[in-house]
Formats: structure tokens, C-alpha cells, sequence
């Protein structure tokens, strides 16, 4: 159709032939009306940056590598830009997902909120970085991203107008990677069961080799006069009961090793104790429940790894350390030992596991030794 058809009846050929003059042709009118939709349709690679600008999503982009997919989405981002609705779509882009929880209104941050992870992000950089970016600019201006979460955590103890206040437990768990940036605080938890070995038994010298017959009172190795078995009690188990119970009261320590087999470091256990199965009982491994026991059969060691006890470096191996003590001239207290720091001790339960180190993740290592 031209121009000139459109004009009314008492138009002059003058005007007529304006018109026409004017006209796109078939081929100039199919491009005008292909260029609203190029951009989002096929945009070519040289586009994005100038949409991103045109969006207004140019503060996103150094926490969203893939400008297509913040093209995509941006737009969508942008309308519930303010809501967790605006958190949840921003932290898909970069594959997470966490739920968001506000703090208490008592509380002198009360504009402030955390974010609890279904799964331990996988990098502390960039992928911190980018959560921490994306999350507050998700949120209103007054809202602050305090803190990341998932499984360590330790919340603060309310302890205001108290003489706790201010103090180490009126803080919540959790490290700091900028000194204006949010908390995070992540554990992982790692589960070994070991069987002992001849060989480290008898490294030990807390080894009787399974028999028949049973212990008999020749066997010094064990303080008879305070068994907690009968000299007649079934064999098995009264060397498991005899050979657990030695390691009561010694001195245990978690090392981890890199993949050359060097140390990277020693962790004292927090947790070292014969037990039995009990239902509720206070130490969970691999989803059964265990306590103390002097009769118990197997022995429970556990260690824990504080924020930025060792960063930047994969344990390729870990293992128990009996009866080791700290170093000349280190302190007793110490809960980290370096390389060096830790003299004497009996290695047990040497176990491949790949453990890649980070400053915000606390390693939760458990060891469950059987006789």
C-alpha cells in the first residue's frame, strides 16, 4: 500500500506525489519492522554490552559472566528488583539457591538478613564475590547482606546490657573475606571408618590377634585390674572392649596430608572416646547414633578445622595421630599445629580423601576406629 492511498479524497497530486516519494518500498518496510525485534531475538555478539546499557544491568555485570543470560533475565530481575523474589532470580543466574532469613526486629541490625545455601558454594573466589554482589543489589537500599550460611552455624548468644555483651559468644560464627563485606560460614563434614591393623597395633603396642581361646591374663598390654569385661566374656568381644580402651586418655591429633605426602598441618580432636551404639546418642556417624561407653567396642575421634586454619591448598590424605605432643617451645594450648610442631606419635588410619581448603569452610572430620 503507498502513502498516497491513505490520503482523503480532496488531496492534490501534489500532495499525493509527496506521499508516494516518502514511501518505504516492500523491502526497506520488512527491515524496519525486523529491527525492534533483532535485539532480543538474535542479538550478535557485538550487541549485549550496548542492551546491558540500554537495561540499565550494567551493575550487574561483574557478577554475571554470561551477558546473554542477564539479557534474558535482566529485564524480568528488574521488576521485582526489591523482593526475595529479585534474590532467588539473581542467584540462579551463577547456579545457586539459598532461603532468606531476615534478622529478629529487636536485634540493632534489624534491616539486615543472611542467606542459608542447600549446598556449600563451590569456590570462595569468584563465586563469594558474585553472591554477595548480586544479593545486595537484589534488595532494598536500607536492607544489608550480612552473612552466608551453610551447615557451621553458630549464632549469637543474646547477651546485651549483660557482661557478655560484646564478648566472643555475643557474635555469631563466621569470617570476614573483606573487611565491609558480609560473614560467611560453611562446615563440611568428612566420615572415615578405619579397622585396625596389625601393624599399626603393634606400632602402638595395643595389638592381640584375634582367638579362639580369648585374652588371657598374660596379655599385659592391658591394665587388667580395671577390665570391664569378665575373664570369661565372649573373645571377640572382649579384645574389641580391651584394645578400644587403650586409647583412653591419649593425646589425639587429626593431620592432613597434600598430594606430595607432606603435612599441611595438625588438628588436636575435640572428641576422642570409646563408645557404643546408643539411640540419641550425642556423636552421629554415618547416620547412627553413638556415646561413650567403657565397654564399648569401637573408639570416636573427631577434629574440627578453624576458619583459615590452612587456605589455597587440597589434602589428598588424612589420618590419626596417637600420643603426639606439641613441639619444644609450642604452646600446649595450640588447637592448629604447622608442620614441625608436633613431636613423637603413632600414625593410624592413613585414608585417600581430597579435601580442597578454604578460609571460609570448617572441616568436620570424623574417624570411627574398629577392632
Amino acid at each position: 500500500m503507498q502513502n498516497g492511498e491513505l490520503l482523503p479524497l480532496n488531496a492534490t497530486n501534489w500532495e499525493r506525489a509527496v506521499a508516494n516519494a516518502m514511501s518505504a518500498s516492500s523491502e526497506t518496510e520488512a527491515g524496519i519492522a525486523a529491527i525492534s525485534g533483532t535485539k532480543l531475538v538474535a542479538p550478535t555478539p557485538t550487541m549485549p554490552p550496548f542492551l546491558i546499557w540500554e537495561y540499565g544491568l550494567n551493575e550487574l555485570t561483574p557478577y554475571v559472566p554470561n551477558l546473554y543470560n542477564l539479557i534474558d533475565e535482566g529485564i524480568a530481575w528488574q521488576r521485582i528488583r526489591g523482593t526475595p523474589g529479585a534474590i532467588t532470580k539473581g542467584l540462579s543466574w551463577i547456579g545457586y539457591t539459598a532461603a532468606l532469613e531476615e534478622a529478629e526486629t529487636v536485634r540493632n541490625y534489624w534491616n539486615s538478613f543472611q542467606l542459608r545455601f542447600d549446598a556449600l558454594p563451590t569456590n570462595d573466589v569468584p563465586d563469594l564475590e558474585r553472591i554477595d554482589g548480586i544479593a545486595s543489589l537484589s534488595v532494598p537500599k536500607r536492607s544489608q547482606f550480612r552473612r552466608g550460611v551453610f551447615q557451621y552455624d553458630v549464632p549469637a548468644l543474646t547477651a546485651d546490657a549483660t557482661r557478655l555483651d560484646a564478648s566472643m559468644p555475643d557474635h555469631e560464627s563466621g569470617v570476614r573475606l573483606e573487611a565491609d563485606g558480609p560473614v560467611w560460614s560453611f562446615g563440611r563434614t568428612h566420615e572415615i571408618e578405619h579397622t585396625l591393623t596389625e601393624a599399626e597395633g603393634t606400632a602402638l603396642a595395643n595389638w592381640v590377634a584375634p582367638a579362639g581361646a580369648g585374652l588371657t591374663w598374660a596379655d599385659m598390654t592391658f591394665p587388667w585390674s580395671s577390665a570391664t569385661f569378665a575373664w570369661n566374656s565372649d573373645p571377640a568381644v572382649a579384645r574389641e572392649i580391651a584394645l578400644a580402651a587403650w586409647f583412653d586418655g591419649k593425646p589425639i591429633h587429626i593431620v592432613l596430608y597434600d598430594g606430595a605426602s607432606e603435612v599441611i598441618g595438625y588438628r588436636r580432636a575435640r572428641a576422642s572416646h570409646v563408645v557404643s551404639i546408643v539411640g540419641g546418642g550425642v556423636y552421629l556417624f554415618d547416620g547412627v547414633n553413638f556415646s561413650p561407653a567403657t565397654s564399648g567396642t569401637r573408639v570416636y575421634f573427631e577434629a574440627m578445622t578453624q576458619f583459615s586454619d590452612a587456605s589455597g591448598v587440597s589434602a589428598a590424605s588424612v589420618a590419626v595421630v596417637v600420643g603426639g605432643v606439641p613441639a619444644t617451645g609450642v604452646k600446649p594450648g595450640k588447637l592448629w599445629l604447622d608442620p614441625g610442631e608436633l613431636d613423637g606419635g603413632t600414625i593410624v588410619g592413613n585414608t585417600a580423601l581430597a579435601i580442597p581448603l578454604r578460609t571460609t569452610v570448617r572441616e568436620q572430620i570424623k574417624f570411627m576406629l574398629r577392632f
